[in-house]
This record gives C-alpha cells, structure tokens and sequence, in this order.
C-alpha cells in the first residue's frame, strides 16, 4: 500500500490526526523515530504520540519541564506512545490506525483522566460525556 508511493515523513506523518476504525481520535503523530543502519538510509522505527514529546520537540528545556512536572503532579503517565508504522492502515488527511484496546487505552489516558478528574466534577459535566 504505502510502498508503492512513500511517505514523506514531514507532510504526511508529523502532526498528522490519528483515527481508529471507528474514527476516534486517538492523537497526533508528536514525533517519527529513526532507526540508523550502517551503509544504509535511515528507516522509520515508530510514530511517537505524547505530550512530553511534543513539547520536548518544541524546546528541550520545555519537554524536560513538562516531564518534571507530570511526574510531580500527574497521577497518570505522559510516558509517550510508540507505534510501529505496521499500524498504519491508510494514509490521507488523517491516518488510520490498526491497534488494540490496551493500545487505545494508552493513547487515550490523559484525556480519560481530565474526564474523570476535571469535567465531571463541573456543573453539567456528567451529561457532555460520549
């Protein structure tokens, strides 16, 4: 599918929404890791989804603030995502992602967390739930 036409990694990967099979959001590609061979180009190892990743990719020192506070004040893990590009199902506008529950759920941890601990606690919170 992908080999036929590559990927330019800054265009179609980087920043790029993430949807699963039902077309839920589950982020955006933050980062793409390379794998460096001998005598051979780089190759993509992973998609890289997380805010400590984005922001370290904004400015190192930022990354490392953020870092230094989620693990001071977060109760959940900003540890980021990597996903293998045998993930991807189809490359557009967004792209479309194969993965499993537990996979989802890691993606998704911040946002459920902010749920569970921000919104529902506000006046009408409980009712704007999906």
């Amino acid at each position: 599918m992908m080999a036929d036409r590559g990927i330019n990694l800054v265009r179609d990967l980087l920043d790029a929404q993430l949807l699963d099979g039902d077309e839920r959001r589950l982020g955006r590609v933050d980062d793409v890791l390379l794998e460096i061979r001998d005598g051979r180009p780089p190759r993509v190892a992973a998609m890289e989804v997380g805010a400590a990743t984005l922001a370290r990719r904004i400015n190192p020192t930022l990354g490392r603030w953020v870092r230094r506070a989620a693990i001071r004040w977060l109760p959940v893990s900003l540890r980021p995502v990597r996903l293998p590009l045998t993930t991807l199902r189809a490359v557009g506008v967004d792209l479309e992602i194969d993965v499993d529950e537990a996979t989802k759920r890691r993606l998704l941890r911040v946002e459920a967390w902010l749920r569970r601990r921000v919104v529902r606690p506000l006046p009408g919170g409980k009712e704007n739930e999906a």
